[in-house]
């Protein structure tokens, strides 16, 4: 095997970023919009030993999150640094509490959540997280109805002639 030499490491590195050309054309936007929004502070980009700036893929993210709240939602560029800076500010308090959890947990044993939450008190029914709201626990869901309330439930008009279960009518 043929040991890297400083070439092979500077493609390797090359690779691991991107011009502003090649992120306008990844993200379907022109470079000077990316140019607006290094000029608005959205984004930092790094800077080559020729002075071009280059996005490392964390960088391109942000861009991307940037692109999708200004052009795809039409979030105005003073409103998309809001919602940055509070996405970042979410994810403080995130790592804050999974600390301060990890510390409950391990000082007064994994049993804490059960020894500290009211007997009387329901259970949250979701959990929220970044990636959103993860579905209810089992025993959160909303009952079934029972034949007696369906019995009761008007028929459900289908333009296709159809019963609500599937038969033809």
């Amino acid at each position: 095997m043929e040991p890297l030499n400083a070439g092979d490491a500077m493609n390797q590195n090359e690779r691991e970023s991107y011009s502003i050309e090649q992120a306008a054309e990844t993200l379907d936007v022109s470079a000077a919009d990316i140019e607006s929004y290094v000029k608005e502070g959205l984004i930092a980009p790094d800077r080559d030993a020729a002075g071009a700036a280059r996005l490392s893929r964390a960088q391109m993210r942000r861009l991307w999150s940037v692109v999708t709240l200004h052009r795809d939602l039409g979030i105005n560029l003073p409103g998309v640094a809001a919602v940055l800076r509070l996405r970042q500010q979410f994810e403080h308090v995130r790592r804050d509490l999974a600390l301060l959890v990890e510390i409950f947990e391990r000082e007064l044993g994994p049993d804490v959540w059960d020894r500290l939450w009211p007997e009387d008190r329901p259970r949250p029914a979701a959990h929220v997280a970044v990636e959103g709201i993860s579905e209810p626990a089992p025993s959160a869901k909303e009952p079934e109805p029972t034949p007696e309330e369906t019995q009761d439930s008007p028929p459900i008009d289908n333009p296709e002639g159809r019963s609500s279960s599937g038969d033809a009518t």
